[in-house]
């Protein structure tokens, strides 16, 4: 029983280290590399989580909240500072056009509002990110 946990807490650490390498990916984005860089992250994403930017952006709500119920919660939070830096850094590189920030910025108030609720903790943090993401909608 203990390797069963043993081995659930690696994969949940290894999973967390791919979601902290995508953020640290998009602060890397400028302009020249934007494409490249985004298909980069949602093929990672795809693959481990079975979501992309753009499935996130184009979900609808039910089916998302859905899907993220069923992942870790430190993987949610972590997908919705993903989320979060994506709109902070495309529209910052005056981007925002080739992409549908404002529904990718509602869809990261909703995983936060769910991680609010989810959470027996307080998250300054949650509650700054989604702030600034409301000024997306």
């Amino acid at each position: 029983m203990d390797i069963e946990k043993d081995y659930l807490k690696r994969e949940i650490q290894k999973l967390n280290l791919v979601l902290v390498s995508l953020i640290d990916k998009i602060s890397g984005i400028n302009s020249n590399n934007t494409n490249n860089e985004i298909s980069s992250i949602n093929e990672v994403l795809e693959n481990e989580f079975d979501l992309s930017l753009e499935k996130i952006s184009n979900i609808k709500t039910a089916d998302l909240i859905k899907h993220i119920s069923t992942l870790h919660e430190s993987h949610i939070e972590k997908i919705a500072k993903l989320i979060y830096q994506f709109v902070v850094k495309i529209q910052s590189l005056d981007l925002g056009e080739n992409y549908e920030l404002n529904k990718t910025a509602e869809k990261g108030i909703i995983i936060i509002e769910f991680l609010n609720q989810k959470s027996k903790m307080f998250s300054v943090e949650r509650m700054n990110m989604k702030k600034t993401l409301q000024l997306y909608l």
